[in-house]
């Protein structure tokens, strides 16, 4: 760690200079990654003790361990500013006067068998004098800059965690209701794991040294004591990760939630949370985000999924239609699975400070990783298992609703209208991407399924050069590829962070749901479409049950009046590989967008390749100008149209 002199370090802090650093000559570490009006205190967290003190202990090991709080140094690595002793409270009291450093007694228990000497007392006095010299520094700024500042003394909760509150917030005086109140109630919000989040608040009982000089010299500064139990280490101190982090994420919350109530009531405006976080992106996140980038290149799930011999395996099926099974071919994977692996796991995301994009670094990764388990088992017995990982399988609902749909009487006007091939579709796509101001090729292609699809990375739009499409399908079309799956590659180049581009976990179930929302609100949502959707969804589950090609056509033929070449294409979608279930999101998709649509502003989810549960963060990263806003949005978005009764009142039936 860097290590700096007292006077370098408070020349940084006087610049507002972000460091992290160790102070020459002393174990105090100071981080400060913003300056925002919110500093933590972990000042028994230290275990370091001299040779000569630790010869001198009369305590025994175990007591010594009880009295230092270790680890509670790792609860504050999501806050902006942390001064961490890591010289042992025995060594240096900073809870007490300077002349009473070098305690005695600590707890009702005496310390010493052989008292310190005058140079053991006077190093102690040093550090002591030391700590508060910068911590007026500190404070000085941030009330300069603010007006206010919270102060957050942690430590360790004594007592059985098992039956005592998880934390214990603690006003000083001047007491502050709306600080505890706020803070106290998004810590009993906390997620920890297996265990339920309670927490208890009260006033504190005892003066120290902290406070008193916070009274003296900073009276702008308000204080809290917050004590966690041990809930995140075991008997020896070592440390439970995910608890460690969940605690963590709670502490960065609840705290910044209580420095902004601090914040409203000094500034006697509404102040948020968000209002306090950092308005610019760290660099660390820039990193993590370019490496990934790179390793997420030759990831393309479609390239490696769409059959190489698809045309003629389809002659050959129509041949012989609903006996004979397709053997399908697949290109060679570009990479080395077990090192694409290990490079993500090994991106230092735990370098992340602020814990939203923390973890949508890891759930992208863990994503990332997944969908190597996928490609690398294309065309084996193991990618339906990955692929059921990946996309999952219909409920029960999605089944219903499929089989609802299919029921529906057919409507005339779709059955007979004119159809147009696929050069005249693209002549339709290009004069419809220019009027979006959309800046993309079509262009004809014989290597995919789908009648057109979308080249994210050579922003493209792929026209199947053997389709045929209604005018009304033509719209959809657009609204569909263009209107959503071209804009969010459009808007995730824009953005800073290139995560956007790469897909965000359930990005697959947005996309397609955002897509199905498009076709309808631009009026051209057809019954023939929704029969579609409903269709891969009772074939994803037909697929699963029996696995057999053959078996899927023919109850798309036989049951559900498909055309044989139709049953070929939704079966081959659903059976390339060995079993790709992702056809069963479009419909569910589809219900969780409109639902979401109807409820509010989901702007957000245009800005790149989401996912619907990420659209909240990225509201708050949009607030805090961390991300840019969508520069393009569907046209449908912005001017909806009234689709007709019939498909209104089946789309109002989905659940």
């Amino acid at each position: 760690m860097r290590k700096l002199s007292e006077a370098q370090l408070k020349r940084l802090i006087q610049a507002r200079q972000p460091v992290d650093c160790q102070i020459r000559g002393s174990e105090l570490q100071v981080r400060i990654s913003e300056y925002t009006p919110l500093v933590c205190t972990t000042l028994r967290a230290g275990t370091l003790l001299s040779e000569e003190l630790t010869q001198r202990l009369r305590i025994s090991p175990e007591q010594r361990f009880a009295l230092e709080h270790a680890g509670t140094e790792k609860l504050t690595e999501l806050l902006p500013i942390t001064l961490t002793a890591h010289e042992s409270r025995l060594g240096c009291s900073l809870h007490s006067q300077v002349a009473n450093s070098l305690r005695q007694r600590l707890e009702g228990q005496q310390l010493w068998q052989k008292p310190p000497t005058k140079a053991m007392h006077s190093r102690a006095q040093r550090l002591h004098r030391q700590f508060y010299n910068l911590l007026d520094t500190l404070l000085e700024v941030l009330n300069e800059d603010f007006g206010h500042c919270l102060l957050v003394d942690l430590n360790l909760r004594n007592g059985d965690s098992k039956s005592s509150p998880v934390f214990e917030v603690l006003g000083h005086a001047p007491q502050q209701p709306e600080l505890l109140a706020s803070t106290e109630a998004v810590l009993e919000q906390a997620e920890l794991p297996h265990l339920e989040s309670l927490c208890q608040s009260g006033e504190a009982s005892a003066r120290n040294n902290l406070h008193s000089h916070l009274q003296r010299h900073h009276p702008q500064t308000h204080m809290l004591t917050l004590k966690v139990a041990p809930v995140f280490i075991d008997a020896q101190h070592g440390l439970y990760p995910v608890m460690a982090d969940a605690i963590s994420r709670s502490l960065h919350d609840s705290l910044y939630a209580g420095a902004a109530a601090l914040a409203t009531q000094s500034n006697s405006e509404e102040v948020s949370a968000l209002d306090l976080m950092p308005r610019q992106l760290p660099k660390e996140v820039i990193q993590v985000d370019k490496a990934l980038k790179k390793l997420a290149r030759g990831l393309e799930t479609l390239l490696y999924i769409n059959p190489t011999n698809l045309a003629r395996e389809e002659k050959q099926f129509m041949r012989n239609p609903g006996r004979y099974q397709p053997q399908f071919r697949y290109r060679q994977l570009r990479i080395d699975p077990f090192l694409h692996r290990e490079k993500l796991y090994r991106l230092p995301v735990d370098d992340i400070r602020d814990p939203s994009l923390r973890q949508l670094y890891r759930d992208v990764i863990d994503t990332l990783a997944e969908r190597i388990d996928l490609l690398v088992s294309i065309g084996t017995d193991r990618f339906q298992y990955n692929s059921l990982r990946y996309y999952g399988e219909p409920t029960a609902d999605d089944l219903a609703n499929a089989r609802f749909l299919l029921h529906a009487a057919d409507r005339i006007e779709e059955t007979e209208a004119e159809r147009y091939p696929a050069d005249q579709m693209t002549s339709f796509f290009s004069d419809k991407a220019k009027a979006w101001g959309l800046e993309c090729k079509v262009e004809l292609s014989d290597r995919i399924l789908a009648q057109a699809m979308v080249s994210s990375g050579r922003k493209a739009l792929m026209v199947k050069r053997d389709t045929l499409a209604t005018e009304s399908e033509m719209h959809a079309l657009a609204h569909h590829e263009l209107g959503v799956h071209m804009v969010t590659s459009l808007n995730a180049a824009a953005q800073p962070l290139k995560v956007f581009s790469l897909g965000m976990p359930g990005n697959t179930h947005a996309q397609e749901g955002l897509a199905i929302l498009s076709e309808y609100l631009c009026g051209h949502l057809t019954l023939k479409r929704l029969k579609t959707l409903a269709l891969r969804v009772v074939a994803v589950d037909q697929m699963l049950r029996y696995g057999d090609f053959c078996r899927t056509w023919r109850l798309l033929v036989e049951d559900h009046g498909c055309s044989h070449k139709e049953a070929f294409k939704i079966t081959a979608r659903i059976h390339r590989g060995g079993g790709f279930t992702k056809d069963h999101l479009y419909l569910s998709g589809f219900r969780e967008a409109l639902n979401l649509w109807r409820q509010g502003d989901i702007s957000a989810l245009y800005i790149g390749k989401t996912g619907f549960s990420y659209l909240s963060l990225l509201e708050d990263l949009l607030s805090r100008g961390l991300i840019e806003a969508p520069l393009h949005l569907p046209d449908s978005f912005k001017h909806p149209v009234t689709s007709p009764p019939e498909i209104a009142y089946l789309v109002s039936c989905i659940r």
